[in-house]
Protein backbone atom coordinates (compact mmCIF):
# COMPACT_ATOMS: atom_id res chain seq x y z
CA UNK A 1 0.00 0.00 0.00
CA UNK A 2 1.48 3.41 -0.95
CA UNK A 3 2.00 5.86 1.73
CA UNK A 4 -0.35 9.18 1.15
CA UNK A 5 1.08 12.23 0.52
CA UNK A 6 1.06 14.89 3.12
CA UNK A 7 -0.60 17.41 1.14
CA UNK A 8 -3.58 15.06 0.53
CA UNK A 9 -4.25 14.42 4.51
CA UNK A 10 -6.81 15.80 6.09
CA UNK A 11 -5.98 18.94 8.73
CA UNK A 12 -6.37 16.80 11.48
CA UNK A 13 -4.23 13.66 10.54
CA UNK A 14 -1.33 16.66 9.43
CA UNK A 15 -1.45 18.19 12.85
CA UNK A 16 -0.59 14.70 14.61
CA UNK A 17 2.46 13.99 11.84
CA UNK A 18 3.91 17.63 12.30
CA UNK A 19 4.44 16.54 15.37
CA UNK A 20 6.95 14.66 14.49
CA UNK A 21 7.57 15.23 11.30
CA UNK A 22 9.35 18.50 9.60
CA UNK A 23 7.95 17.97 5.95
CA UNK A 24 4.16 17.42 7.33
CA UNK A 25 4.53 20.80 9.44
CA UNK A 26 5.94 22.78 6.54
CA UNK A 27 2.58 21.13 4.35
CA UNK A 28 0.59 22.51 7.01
CA UNK A 29 2.48 26.00 7.24
CA UNK A 30 2.18 26.28 3.25
CA UNK A 31 -1.87 25.28 3.62
CA UNK A 32 -2.54 28.22 6.72
CA UNK A 33 -0.66 30.77 5.29
CA UNK A 34 -3.53 32.25 3.67
CA UNK A 35 -5.22 32.53 7.17
CA UNK A 36 -2.78 33.96 9.17
CA UNK A 37 -1.77 36.82 5.99
CA UNK A 38 -6.15 37.54 6.39
CA UNK A 39 -5.36 37.60 10.37
CA UNK A 40 -2.40 40.05 9.79
CA UNK A 41 -4.78 42.35 7.57
CA UNK A 42 -7.25 42.30 10.01
CA UNK A 43 -5.08 44.07 12.81
CA UNK A 44 -2.23 45.46 10.91
CA UNK A 45 -2.11 49.58 11.37
CA UNK A 46 1.08 51.14 12.43
CA UNK A 47 2.55 47.50 13.24
CA UNK A 48 4.60 45.66 10.81
CA UNK A 49 3.05 43.06 8.83
CA UNK A 50 5.83 40.89 8.79
CA UNK A 51 6.14 41.20 12.58
CA UNK A 52 3.19 40.27 12.72
CA UNK A 53 2.85 37.19 10.25
CA UNK A 54 5.50 35.90 12.27
CA UNK A 55 3.67 36.35 15.06
CA UNK A 56 0.82 34.71 13.04
CA UNK A 57 3.33 31.38 12.54
CA UNK A 58 4.11 31.33 15.55
CA UNK A 59 1.05 30.34 16.74
CA UNK A 60 -0.26 28.14 14.13
CA UNK A 61 2.98 26.38 15.25
CA UNK A 62 1.47 26.12 19.00
CA UNK A 63 -1.58 25.33 17.25
CA UNK A 64 -0.42 21.91 16.10
CA UNK A 65 1.27 21.24 19.34
CA UNK A 66 -1.57 21.43 21.57
CA UNK A 67 -4.52 20.35 19.19
CA UNK A 68 -6.62 17.63 20.85
CA UNK A 69 -8.45 15.80 18.19
CA UNK A 70 -11.10 14.23 20.94
CA UNK A 71 -12.39 18.09 21.59
CA UNK A 72 -14.47 17.46 18.43
CA UNK A 73 -13.13 21.02 17.50
CA UNK A 74 -11.93 21.31 13.79
CA UNK A 75 -8.28 21.79 13.93
CA UNK A 76 -9.14 24.99 10.92
CA UNK A 77 -11.20 26.82 13.74
CA UNK A 78 -8.57 25.87 16.41
CA UNK A 79 -5.49 27.26 14.51
CA UNK A 80 -7.53 30.47 13.84
CA UNK A 81 -8.26 31.33 17.27
CA UNK A 82 -4.25 30.75 18.32
CA UNK A 83 -3.00 32.82 15.31
CA UNK A 84 -5.47 35.98 16.63
CA UNK A 85 -4.40 35.18 19.91
CA UNK A 86 -0.67 35.24 18.87
CA UNK A 87 -1.01 38.62 16.73
CA UNK A 88 -3.67 40.28 19.47
CA UNK A 89 -0.62 39.42 22.05
CA UNK A 90 2.15 40.44 20.03
CA UNK A 91 0.35 44.03 19.95
CA UNK A 92 -0.05 44.12 23.32
CA UNK A 93 2.88 43.24 24.27
CA UNK A 94 4.40 46.00 21.41
CA UNK A 95 1.97 48.80 22.84
CA UNK A 96 1.44 47.74 26.22
CA UNK A 97 -2.45 48.38 25.87
CA UNK A 98 -4.80 45.75 27.49
CA UNK A 99 -6.22 44.77 24.08
CA UNK A 100 -9.16 41.97 24.23
CA UNK A 101 -8.78 39.25 22.90
CA UNK A 102 -10.61 39.04 19.58
CA UNK A 103 -11.07 42.79 19.61
CA UNK A 104 -8.91 45.49 18.13
CA UNK A 105 -8.66 49.20 18.74
CA UNK A 106 -6.46 49.11 14.86
CA UNK A 107 -8.05 49.98 11.66
CA UNK A 108 -8.03 47.22 9.10
CA UNK A 109 -5.63 47.08 6.49
CA UNK A 110 -8.32 48.00 4.15
CA UNK A 111 -8.36 51.55 5.66
CA UNK A 112 -4.34 51.81 6.24
CA UNK A 113 -3.62 50.25 2.90
CA UNK A 114 -0.06 51.76 1.63
CA UNK A 115 -0.96 52.96 -1.59
CA UNK A 116 2.48 52.36 -2.34
CA UNK A 117 2.95 49.19 -2.32
CA UNK A 118 2.17 47.00 -5.61
CA UNK A 119 0.07 43.87 -4.98
CA UNK A 120 2.86 41.93 -6.64
CA UNK A 121 4.79 42.95 -3.64
CA UNK A 122 2.74 42.49 -1.12
CA UNK A 123 2.35 38.49 -2.94
CA UNK A 124 5.91 38.56 -3.18
CA UNK A 125 6.22 39.23 0.98
CA UNK A 126 3.85 36.90 1.79
CA UNK A 127 5.51 34.15 -0.33
CA UNK A 128 8.96 35.03 1.39
CA UNK A 129 7.54 34.57 4.79
CA UNK A 130 6.55 31.39 4.35
CA UNK A 131 9.65 30.05 2.71
CA UNK A 132 11.21 31.78 5.43
CA UNK A 133 8.90 29.81 7.82
CA UNK A 134 9.68 26.71 6.10
CA UNK A 135 13.19 26.82 5.76
CA UNK A 136 13.30 27.86 9.46
CA UNK A 137 12.36 24.26 10.26
CA UNK A 138 14.23 22.77 7.97
CA UNK A 139 17.43 23.89 9.03
CA UNK A 140 17.06 22.22 12.41
CA UNK A 141 17.99 18.86 13.50
CA UNK A 142 15.65 16.54 14.67
CA UNK A 143 16.06 17.14 17.85
CA UNK A 144 15.91 21.12 17.81
CA UNK A 145 12.90 20.02 16.21
CA UNK A 146 11.29 18.13 18.44
CA UNK A 147 12.21 20.54 21.53
CA UNK A 148 10.90 23.70 20.29
CA UNK A 149 7.66 21.80 19.03
CA UNK A 150 7.13 21.10 22.90
CA UNK A 151 8.73 24.58 24.41
CA UNK A 152 6.65 26.41 21.75
CA UNK A 153 3.34 24.42 22.62
CA UNK A 154 3.71 25.54 26.09
CA UNK A 155 5.87 22.84 27.88
CA UNK A 156 8.23 23.27 30.28
CA UNK A 157 12.10 22.65 30.21
CA UNK A 158 10.95 19.73 32.75
CA UNK A 159 8.22 18.44 30.69
CA UNK A 160 10.46 18.59 27.41
CA UNK A 161 13.26 16.79 29.10
CA UNK A 162 10.92 14.15 30.68
CA UNK A 163 9.14 13.65 27.21
CA UNK A 164 12.05 13.51 24.89
CA UNK A 165 14.37 11.59 27.80
CA UNK A 166 17.04 13.93 28.29
CA UNK A 167 18.50 16.48 30.91
CA UNK A 168 17.31 19.43 30.87
CA UNK A 169 20.09 21.63 30.67
CA UNK A 170 20.27 19.56 27.05
CA UNK A 171 16.82 20.91 26.67
CA UNK A 172 18.09 24.60 26.76
CA UNK A 173 21.08 23.80 24.88
CA UNK A 174 19.46 22.58 21.65
CA UNK A 175 16.51 25.39 22.20
CA UNK A 176 19.82 27.78 22.11
CA UNK A 177 21.14 25.89 19.01
CA UNK A 178 17.91 26.36 17.43
CA UNK A 179 17.51 30.15 18.14
CA UNK A 180 20.76 30.69 16.57
CA UNK A 181 19.75 28.50 13.80
CA UNK A 182 16.54 30.79 13.11
CA UNK A 183 18.35 33.88 13.81
CA UNK A 184 21.01 33.07 11.27
CA UNK A 185 18.17 32.01 8.43
CA UNK A 186 16.26 35.31 9.28
CA UNK A 187 19.50 37.49 8.57
CA UNK A 188 20.20 35.13 4.90
CA UNK A 189 16.60 36.10 3.89
CA UNK A 190 17.21 40.26 4.61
Amino acid sequence: MKPVPFEQLPDEELVLLARQNRQAMEVLITRYTGLVWRQVRQYQGNSDAEDLAQEGFLGLISAACRYERIRGVPFSAYAGKCVTNSIVSALRRCRNLPLPVGASDVPPLSQVQDPSRSPDSVVQSRAQTAAMICAMVNRLSRREYQVCMLIYGGASYAQAAQKLHMSVKSVDNALQRARRKLRAAAEDTV
